[in-house]
């Protein structure tokens, strides 16, 4: 059963899957160093991480087509470690589709009920039930040849569903697609996740995405997790520099700095959006920098200084589409002490 935390979070005290110590290694490299999670009946998580962090072989092993080196995997309470991937009630969307190019729409999304000589009247039943989730039932009859990306992917989606799994895992699904596809993708997978109440476990590098589309967010690192937590716990509270810098690229700032009381080893993070640049003036309150870089990204204009007094690099992004500041220009940098983040300092430069 689901409710709502105090802090406006789903919580789900029912869990669905449980991943106690994993650990994973291919060859001298270790993958998976004892990741550890739960994840609720119906909720939406996202693993979120860079190239190479275990997100991935996460899945796998999840779905059965890895096998751990050691820890337990259980579905319901009940032990799946090492059940064949058609022995649990799970299915895979990966981004490449994987549909078959010789049948059309509603034979693809149908083949596995075939294959399990489900009778023809229940599975014209699902196909269409499948089909009309997804928003595909016009789409019946098309080879895949026929389809945009966005409704292969849909079609992709269909026959995982028609199984009626208890979790479905999606493997950066929507990595093939267009900026402005992959948006409307998110709020479709949203919907469906939504009416169909089943868990989604929703793998991505992108942290816009993570943020837009889960409950919760577990971000990986190094094959273990960094911090669990909702949408708005990650961005507003990360633990780590670590975090901080890769949901929401913080600025990282290391010491005192006359703007805040910090102590002389703490580390803050501080968005982007509540940095403050204006030209520099002898009566200027903040600390002086000089502009080193003004560009038009992620929709929106951002500014990076350095600061005269560290050597810091610090970046605002609140200036709307332009501003009269110019590289070169001396500058103040200021913001709110209440938008100070203190993290444990675990960055090592490796976020891009």
């Amino acid at each position: 059963m689901s409710g709502e935390s105090a802090k406006g979070q789903k919580s789900y005290t029912n869990a669905l899957l449980r991943l106690e110590n994993i650990t994973k290694a291919f060859g001298n490299t270790k993958v998976l160093n004892g990741v550890s999670l739960t994840v609720g009946a119906g909720e939406f998580l996202t693993l979120l991480g860079s190239s190479g962090c275990g997100k991935t072989t996460t899945l796998r092993i999840i779905a059965g087509l890895e096998r751990p080196d050691s820890g337990r995997v259980f579905l319901e309470e009940r032990d799946i470690t090492y059940s064949e991937p058609n022995k649990r009630d799970v299915n895979t969307v990966f981004q490449n589709y994987a549909l078959f190019p010789h049948m059309n729409v509603e034979s693809n999304v149908g083949y596995s009920l075939r294959i399990r000589s489900v009778n023809k009247v229940e599975i014209k039943q699902r196909v269409a039930d499948a089909l009309r989730l997804t928003r595909m039932d016009e789409y019946a009859k098309r080879m895949p040849t026929e389809l945009s990306g966005g409704q292969m992917q849909r079609v992709a989606i269909a026959r995982a569903i028609i199984n009626r799994p208890k979790l479905l895992l999606l493997d950066e699904p929507l990595g093939a697609l267009d900026l402005q596809l992959r948006r409307r993708m998110q709020i479709e997978l949203k919907r469906l996740q939504r009416e169909l109440g089943i868990a989604f476990i929703y793998i991505t590098h992108d942290q816009e995405e993570a943020l837009n589309m889960s409950d919760r967010i577990a971000v990986i690192r190094g094959g273990l997790l960094e911090q669990t937590g909702g949408a708005a716990e990650i961005y507003d509270a990360p633990r780590t520099s670590y975090v901080a810098r890769f949901v929401g690229s913080a600025n990282i700032l290391r010491g005192v700095s006359a703007l805040s009381s910090l102590l002389p080893n703490e580390i803050i993070a501080v968005r982007g959006e509540n940095i403050v640049m204006e030209p520099y003036s002898e009566q200027s309150r903040g600390l002086k920098g000089v502009v080193t870089d003004k560009r038009f990204a992620g929709g929106m204009l951002r500014i990076s200084a350095r600061l005269n007094q560290s050597g810091a690099e610090v970046v605002s992004s609140r200036h709307g589409i332009d501003s009269p500041l110019t590289p070169g220009q001396s500058v103040s940098v200021s913001w709110d002490a209440a938008s100070e983040i203190v993290v444990k300092d675990n960055d090592t430069g490796e976020v891009s």
